[in-house]
C-alpha cells in the first residue's frame, strides 16, 4: 500500500519568500540553458532551504544534462568537486540536499531505480519531521 503524505504535515518550513525561490530554481532545472545555475542557485540558499527543497524533491522529471558538480567540503578531500550524473530531478536535489545537511538517505545522486528514490525522498521527509530546525544542517 502506498501512501501519499502532505508534505505540509512536517514539522520544519521555509519562509514563503524560499519556498517560492526553491520553486522557481527546480523549475529552472528542466531547462538545458539555466539547470547548471540552478544548482548552484539552489546550494546557495543554503539550510534555510532545505524544508522546501525536501517538500519538493519527489519530481522525477528527466535532466536534460545529468550533470552536477558540488564544491567538495570534506576535510580529507583529495579533488575540489564531487561530481555526480543525476538521471532525474529527484537525483540533483538529493545530492544538493547532501551538500547542505551532510545528511544521506540513499546515494542516487547518480541515478537510481524508482524503489532507490523512493526509499531516499521517504528517508528525507523522516529526516525533515523528525529533526529540530536548528538541526537540520549541523552534520553539514
Amino acid at each position: 500500500m502506498f501512501v501519499l503524505i502532505d508534505a505540509s504535515s512536517y514539522g520544519q518550513h521555509s519562509s514563503a519568500k524560499i519556498d517560492k525561490r526553491v520553486a522557481a530554481l527546480i523549475e529552472k532545472m528542466s531547462d538545458q540553458k539555466t539547470e547548471q545555475q540552478a544548482f548552484t542557485d539552489l546550494e546557495s540558499l543554503g539550510c534555510p532551504a532545505v524544508p522546501a527543497i525536501i517538500e519538493r524533491m519527489d519530481d522525477r522529471r528527466k535532466l536534460p544534462d545529468p550533470r552536477i558538480s558540488l564544491r567538495n567540503k570534506s576535510p580529507d578531500a583529495f579533488e575540489g568537486l564531487r561530481h555526480y550524473g543525476p538521471e532525474k530531478i529527484v537525483d540533483a536535489l538529493a545530492a544538493i540536499l547532501n551538500q547542505i545537511t551532510g545528511m544521506d538517505f540513499g546515494f542516487i545522486s547518480n541515478g537510481a531505480t524508482e524503489a532507490e528514490r523512493d526509499k531516499a525522498v521517504r528517508g528525507w521527509r523522516d529526516f525533515l519531521h523528525t529533526t529540530p530546525a536548528a538541526k537540520l544542517c549541523e552534520a553539514g
